[in-house]
């Protein structure tokens, strides 16, 4: 795994002392690549009718450790790439093109990659099984490729400056916040997001000008023989209906072709030349993956690694101990104290690149520090909470619509108002919580109803966050008939979505998938997994997520993964035959933080010093009078704000962050 930077332009001053620049960009990186880095320069002397390239590059070596040194050059030196990732089918791809009459110099996956361009152009980004952000640099063609990944694995961000006539991209937003040409101008659309959300959704982020790649998407941007450059922006995966071939096959042959690819899938990414292990938190997906591991590699000689809590209603170290013993991996657990969240949290939250409003980020954090003692590359079970319906949300899905059918959701003022009488209490998932949140999302309809379930702030809370400008700016409806609402922007957006997926799915549970993997999943947790892992350089693969598995998932009915409450059925019967169990019986778990309680006890000091007016008075956007409220009304224990004060404390670090990183 690695990073990648750089910059395309037609403005000769724009590579003003290029060489520094890029090197300053790139070893923004060094965590994500600590071996290995290298620059590519191309400037013409014609710069502005043919446009240059400046490719930076920081390597984290794990295939082919003594090639794949990057930036990396064809055979004649005219095409260029960057490249970060893995891609797990490169052998095939490597004897289809040696078919072809290519020829290659090393064994890296990233050879593969370009002369994968040269043969196919953009049709090579569908045939590719991995996670990856990437740049090429064609010089005849005068053409940029710039891609990501089609589960968003993989960050990439882009600045558009100068009308389109430069564009400044890097695995992360420090990297490209590091080039003169970017401002360092807070995006309000990306600020609604990560209070909405906890996260900033692509294509946006928290700087203006600055955009995120989404899943499955790329960039082409060419310099013609005559005009200005063009960009031209599409992506090569995207809603589709389920393989019909797939959805003919019998409840048994969907379990028996289950197996099958899982095992291929975990195969695939075991290959690697360091050390690999995986993390195990002792549910279902990780516990899996785990299984298939142990039956592909002596378990004695597989490394597992699990985070636990001090707090038992949120330690889940004994499940993942158990499923250790039961494979017979060699076993690694520690637990989390909140003196150690407290002596850490500083130091990750202003390394954190843009803010993550999800807690456990910490634990993830944690647990990639701690396996990477160990091991260089570890394998986790994301993504099957998305494809095989593993969320409670899903269930409440019903249970909304039948509220919607008697018309108690139209009531839903009332019944929030009623909601917010009950006793608040800071356990993991208390009722009264779940009840605050069904509530809420009555108000809102199909997938803003689940960002609401799942995500941060109601439409009431950023009305209290933001002040009265920055709700003019985002055009945010203010009446005193129905109080706050939504940046109509993400609004819009999140609608979009779910009507792509539903037009393509067989039903709400087809197209709930879709949307949690575009977002909760592509922007939240998979991101998450990345700062965390990456911050310590360590890989992170998602055997759950291979293209095979995923197709597998959306060709199964609705009821082969969900009855009533019972969540990824077909995924339980496949561990009934690996796993004990307990492990398999046991209710979704996420993985989860006691952050209310820290931010009223060992965190209440990080708290108020980071929100105290001083400080807010640095960010002219927040309503400092309605934030100073939260953070009363949770210390009193009056109220459960831990959302959108974890959200604001990952914020007021990150605007530290930025500005001494401006000042450097």
């Amino acid at each position: 795994m690695c990073g990648i930077a750089g910059w395309v332009s037609t403005l000769p001053n724009r590579f003003a002392d290029a060489d520094r620049t890029l090197t300053r960009m790139r070893d923004r990186l060094t965590h994500r690549g600590p071996d290995d880095a290298g620059n590519f320069l191309d400037l013409p002397e014609n710069l502005e009718s043919r446009g240059g390239a400046a490719l930076g590059f920081r390597r984290l070596s794990i295939i082919d450790l003594a090639g794949g040194h990057q930036p990396m050059p064809n055979e004649d030196g005219t095409v260029w790439i960057v490249f970060n990732g893995e891609i797990y089918n490169h052998l095939e791809l490597r004897e289809e093109l040696l078919a072809a009459g290519h020829v290659f110099a090393n064994h890296s996956d990233t050879e593969v990659l370009l002369h994968g361009w040269e043969q196919w152009q953009d049709a090579l980004l569908p045939r590719l099984n991995g996670m990856f952000d990437l740049a090429i640099w064609d010089q005849n063609r005068r053409e940029l490729l710039l891609a990501r990944d089609r589960h968003g694995k993989k960050p990439l961000f882009v600045g558009v400056l100068d009308g389109g006539r430069t564009l400044v991209f890097g695995s992360e937003l420090s990297a490209v916040a590091a080039h003169p040409a970017v401002q360092p101008e807070v995006d309000l659309h990306g600020l609604a997001s990560l209070f909405t959300f906890d996260y900033v959704a692509s294509p946006r982020s928290l700087l203006r000008h600055v955009h995120t790649l989404e899943p499955g998407q790329f960039w082409r941007w060419r310099v013609p023989e005559r005009g200005a450059p063009t960009l031209r922006v599409d992506s090569y995966v995207g809603p589709a209906r389920p393989d019909e071939r797939l959805a003919a096959l019998s409840d048994a042959e969907f379990l028996r072709e289950l197996d099958t690819r899982l095992h291929a899938a975990v195969e695939r990414r075991l290959m690697a030349d360091v050390p690999l292990g995986i993390f195990l938190s002792g549910g279902i997906d990780s516990s899996l993956v785990a299984a298939y591991a142990a039956r592909l590699r002596k378990p004695g000689d597989l490394d597992t690694f699990s985070i636990g809590f001090a707090d038992k209603r949120f330690d889940e170290s004994g499940h993942a101990r158990a499923v250790a013993q039961f494979l017979g991996t060699r076993h690694h657990e520690r637990i989390l104290t909140p003196e150690a969240a407290l002596a850490a949290l500083p130091g990750l939250l202003g390394r954190m690149d843009q803010p993550l409003a999800d807690p456990s980020i910490l634990p993830t954090w944690f647990l990639a520090q701690f396996a990477r003692e160990r091991v260089t590359v570890a394998l986790g079970g994301d993504g099957g909470d998305e494809w095989f319906l593993g969320y409670p949300t899903f269930f409440a899905h019903d249970v909304g619509r039948l509220c919607d059918f008697v018309g108690i959701s139209k009531a839903h003022g009332v019944l929030q108002a009623v909601a917010q009488r009950l006793p608040t209490s800071h356990g993991y998932m208390s009722l009264d919580f779940q009840i605050k949140r069904f509530v809420s999302g009555l108000a809102e309809r199909d997938g803003m109803r689940h960002v609401t379930w799942i995500g941060g702030v109601a439409r009431q809370g950023l009305a209290q966050l933001l002040t009265p400008e920055a709700l003019r700016a985002l055009d945010v409806p203010r009446d005193s008939a129905r109080p706050g609402h939504h940046d109509p922007q993400l609004a819009a957006q999140v609608q979009d979505v779910w009507q792509q997926w539903r037009r393509a799915g067989r039903d709400d549970m087809d197209a709930l998938a879709g949307l949690y993997a575009r977002f909760y999943l592509g922007d939240g947790v998979l991101q998450k997994v990345d700062r965390a892992s990456m911050l310590n350089s360590l890989e992170v693969r998602a055997p759950l997520l291979d293209p095979g598995v995923v197709a597998l998932a959306q060709a199964m009915p609705t009821r082969l993964k969900l009855r009533g409450r019972q969540t990824k059925l077909i995924l339980r019967q496949l561990a009934q035959q690996q796993l004990p169990p307990a492990i398999v019986q046991r209710p979704k778990r996420g993985f989860a933080v006691p952050i209310g309680q820290w931010l009223r006890g060992p965190l209440r000091g990080l708290l108020t010093d980071a929100l105290a007016p001083a400080q807010l008075a640095k960010l002219p956007y927040l309503n400092a009078p309605g934030v100073q409220q939260l953070v009363r009304e949770h210390l009193d224990g009056r109220a459960d704000h831990r959302k959108p004060l974890w959200a604001l404390l990952c914020l007021t670090s990150w605007t530290d962050r930025l500005a001494e990183a401006t000042r450097d």
